[in-house]
């Protein structure tokens, strides 16, 4: 079934919109941890150490619920997905003044951790998925000798991972993954957050995991374990109120690693807490509304929708396209438009975007002259597609995008 395709007026014209939902609504909290998280704060339990044990622990127990769900040894809360990517640069020894490869396109908290790192960002050129181009990530490490990558899947695009390992392996690159925007997303039926050495995930309030801020951290590896509970803000003896960690390594490193007070809270960790076995649904929800939409506006001529690769098992909590065929003036003047009939866009290489490197100006390589990355952001829409939305909604979504580009269209003759 294909959208409607009535003639009306746009708002513009004076017309009324026929939007009548917020597609950027974000996730309400399951009332389970509403519930959780109003008996903390009316027992004034609300920092993580406070509880008598780990069982206890509102944070333990929903850290050691995600390393389960993610099939690693070990998960570590903290107050946001850069404190974790902030920890992982730490513990895998980041210096001053060293340089770590990342992405060109991805949203500027990455380049921002590796400045409060004082590392050097190399920014890696994206493709026309928006994932990380294998060969300039070889090209780079190359010319380079880095020995760190900190690598986003920004949006939930995917990079050829078979490439992308093939070449951490040649250069012994350390992976650290950030996963803000890669939950239940597989290749090849192996989630990401589990092909490098860390897996940093975000909880803030659009991600799949939602609490307004958070972060978790990942590992199978028991000192980076170890090195994340102290570096998040553990002292004196306050680990053994974590899961599966080993005594003798904490004795060790207590006194040795600084601690930033990075950690999470219990009022965090209640909101999360029966999140985790919603993902399944809220993934069913995005794909079918994503596929929904792609089948009612990928043949439009001014729109071009890259597709993931066959490996990737996406999330779909967002739908990002290529507007070709229309100037700078009437790609912006789309966005202006959408936004009239109710629903907000943002293209990522306009107007002072922080996806976009250029306007990174504390970090050198923002004057880099990345041309892929440049070409593929400057006419990327980028729409949020939350779980709340029928499928009636994407229809709806569907109409106007088209009925905008007729508009835009007619003006222009």
């Amino acid at each position: 079934m294909e959208a409607p395709n009535q003639q009306r007026r746009l708002v513009v014209e004076g017309g009324e919109s026929i939007v009548d939902f917020d597609n950027k609504a974000f996730k309400p909290i399951p009332q389970a941890g509403i519930d959780l998280a109003v008996k903390a704060m009316n027992a004034g339990v609300m920092y993580r150490y406070q509880p008598k044990s780990k069982e206890d622990s509102l944070t333990a127990s929903f850290e050691h619920d995600f390393a389960q769900y993610m099939g690693v040894k070990h998960a570590v809360g903290t107050n946001s997905c850069g404190s974790a990517m902030f920890i992982a640069l730490n513990i895998v020894g980041v210096q001053p003044g060293d340089t770590v490869l990342t992405n060109a396109f991805t949203f500027h908290a990455v380049p921002s951790v590796i400045e409060h790192a004082r590392a050097v960002p190399v920014l890696v050129e994206s493709n026309r998925e928006w994932a990380m181009d294998p060969n300039d990530l070889d090209k780079k490490a190359t010319e380079t000798g880095a020995k760190v990558l900190l690598m986003s899947y920004m949006r939930g695009h995917v990079p050829d991972m078979d490439a992308i390992m093939t070449v951490v392996e040649k250069h012994g690159l350390i992976l650290i993954e950030d996963c803000a925007h890669a939950y239940a997303t597989l290749w090849n039926n192996k989630l990401l957050g589990t092909f490098g050495e860390i897996g940093c995930f975000s909880t803030q309030s659009s991600k799949a995991l939602s609490a307004g801020e958070g972060g978790i951290f990942i590992t199978d590896n028991d000192e980076h374990a170890a090195r994340a509970v102290l570096y998040a803000g553990s002292y004196e003896r306050l680990w053994m109120k974590h899961y599966d960690l080993d005594a003798e390594l904490m004795d060790r490193l207590q006194n040795q690693v600084p601690g930033y007070s990075m950690r999470m809270q219990e009022v965090t960790a209640a909101m999360l807490t029966p999140q985790i076995e919603r993902l399944s649904t809220i993934k069913k929800i995005h794909v079918d509304n994503w596929e929904l939409l792609h089948s009612l506006i990928h043949d439009h001529p001014n729109i071009e929708i890259p597709m993931p690769l066959p490996e990737v098992d996406p999330f779909c909590d967002t739908m990002q396209f290529h507007l070709v065929g229309l100037s700078r003036d009437e790609a912006d003047r789309f966005i202006d438009l959408m936004k009239q009939e109710g629903i907000p866009m943002q293209i990522f290489g306009a107007r002072r975007n922080a996806r976009d490197f250029r306007q990174w100006e504390y970090i050198k390589a923002h004057q880099d002259e990345l041309n892929e990355t440049i070409a593929n952001i400057e006419f990327a829409c980028d729409l949020s597609m939350q779980p709340h939305l029928t499928q009636e909604n994407i229809r709806i979504m569907a109409q106007v995008i088209q009925d905008v580009l007729t508009y835009i269209g007619e003006q222009a003759h």
